[in-house]
């Protein structure tokens, strides 16, 4: 035997027993990472004995150590494991709460190790026994440990010894249990399988939507947009959607947000008609919403109803929303508005967007937020990649020019319509770029503002490649040495680098 191993391992069970919590359970966590490294001998013959003289100590700390220790011992303490099992039972049924609850937490845990008859036959009666408990702490631990145990386990020996536990949770007296239920729901439905979760529980779930105590609600409503892969179309229409129509109007942000997203994830599973018809008055109710952070939930996620209703969308009144939220008082339900126009105009096509998307979108350039205008050049990037070149040069360039021109408008504003020229400008032909976008360049050196003038030293410089070269040489250059003797050391900087790259 390898004295470097266990050397510590009397030290540590002396800690384990201290009644300082923070020293024992790091003690506890030590002496785990030691097991993993000792031989099966060294496991049977030093590490078993150890956590059994724990679970059997006089005072009530050691035992607490000792159960989180069972699961590391069990499957390689051989000829000693039923006489770990019921030790362990034993610790469940102590009068000491803090016990049972240190049982509580590691029940699920433990019973991955032991073979399904030991889990029906021993360990699943102190499981019911204990989610009874009048301690609520217990109860929640144990509907903790049924996750781990109910994976262990199929679907039909969960149907028959834990869904009745599992249920009666879902419908506790103490709040802090049906909060462990609604937040621990999507696990408990992959646990449980699509058949059990659509036949049984969602009934329960269902009911903390409309809980009395609001945290339950913001949990559940959390966890639903991870649940609905185990959830029939039927299920969704019939029961949830229903539900959610009644429970969010006088809800906390939360869970309206989390309606949100709940409903966008669902118009994939309900189909066009049914999205267009149930789910979209929600989301445009939501998008009025007087908070902003409901607001931001739902625009993020419109994109997704895209694939499922298709051009529909974009009805007179979702439009006219849009628009209305490119004035949002909060800058990032503005930015997110943008980016989903964008996302949208790029998957319906350029007609489409012509139509009805592109002066909402264009509203970009004149944004007070820097945010919003810079995630609309990125999006105008996107936009002529997929349009190229004749709307480029037909509509796209002309109204950033005439935003460029405007009278008495902010410097900031025509820095927005230089970047947006830039980057178009990989998309069009030189002759093109020339004609069309290199006299704006142009004045732009000639800027009172040198914010302005810089920025324009900096785009030349970056997209020289895409400007002709004489064109660059006889009329760029002459402008770029002129600002380079500037008063102002930024302009005269950027400028000189300009000439040089």
């Amino acid at each position: 035997m390898n004295p470097d191993k266990t050397v510590f391992l009397p030290l540590l069970e002396k800690l384990a027993k201290c009644d300082e919590t923070v020293v024992r359970e790091q003690a506890a966590r030590s002496l785990t990472v030691i097991s993993e490294s000792l031989s099966d001998a060294e496991m049977q013959n030093v590490f078993t004995p150890l956590v059994v003289r724990l679970a059997q100590a006089e005072w009530f700390t050691g035992r607490i150590s000792s159960c989180g220790l069972f699961y590391h011992a069990y499957a390689r303490s051989n000829a000693q494991k039923e006489r770990l099992r019921k030790k362990f039972m034993e610790l469940c049924q102590e009068d000491t709460p803090m016990i049972r609850r240190a049982c509580a937490s590691k029940l699920g845990q433990f019973s991955t190790q032991l073979d399904k008859q030991h889990v029906i036959q021993e360990l699943l009666p102190i499981f019911r026994q204990l989610s009874q408990d009048d301690q609520d702490a217990i109860r929640v631990l144990c509907l903790e440990s049924l996750i781990p145990m109910a994976g262990h386990l199929t679907k039909e020996e969960n149907q028959v010894h834990t869904l009745g536990t599992l249920l009666a949770a879902g419908e506790d007296k103490s709040w802090k249990v049906r909060l462990c239920f609604a937040k621990n729901f999507a696990k408990f439905a992959d646990a449980f399988g699509k058949e059990i979760t659509d036949n049984n529980l969602i009934q329960t779930f269902t009911l903390l939507l409309n809980d009395n105590e609001p945290e339950v609600k913001n949990a559940a409503i959390t966890s639903l947009s991870h649940s609905l892969k185990n959830l029939s179309t039927e299920k969704i229409c019939n029961l949830l959607l229903p539900t959610l129509q009644g429970s969010y109007i006088d809800s906390q942000v939360p869970f309206k947000a989390g309606v949100a997203l709940a409903l966008c994830e669902m118009s994939a599973i309900v189909g066009k008609d049914y999205t267009f018809n149930k789910v979209m008055p929600i989301l445009t109710d939501l998008l009025k919403d007087d908070n902003s952070d409901v607001r931001l939930n739902v625009s993020s996620n419109m994109g997704k109803l895209a694939d499922v209703i298709g051009v529909d969308l974009l009805s007179p009144s979702f439009l006219s929303i849009l628009s209305n939220l490119t004035k949002d008082s909060q800058w990032r339900v503005r930015m997110s508005v943008f980016e989903l126009i964008g996302d949208l105009s790029v998957k319906f096509g350029r007609e489409v967007f012509m139509k009805s998307l592109e002066s909402i979108f264009m509203q970009y350039l004149t944004n007070t937020a820097a945010s919003v205008r810079e995630m609309g050049i990125s999006k105008s990037r996107e936009l002529a990649a997929s349009f190229k070149g004749d709307w480029i040069l037909s509509s796209f360039v002309p109204k950033v020019i005439d935003n460029y021109n405007v009278e008495k408008q902010g410097y900031n504003y025509r820095m927005a319509s230089l970047s947006s020229l830039a980057e178009v400008l990989p998309y069009l032909q030189k002759d093109q770029i020339t004609e069309k976008i290199v006299p704006t360049f142009i004045k732009a050196t000639n800027d009172k503002i040198p914010n302005v003038q810089f920025t324009v030293s900096k785009i030349l410089a970056k997209n020289r490649q895409y400007i002709d070269a004489s064109v660059y040489q006889s009329t760029i250059i002459p402008k770029l040495k002129d600002m380079s003797q500037d008063a102002d050391k930024d302009v005269a900087y950027f400028a000189t680098v300009a000439i040089k790259e």
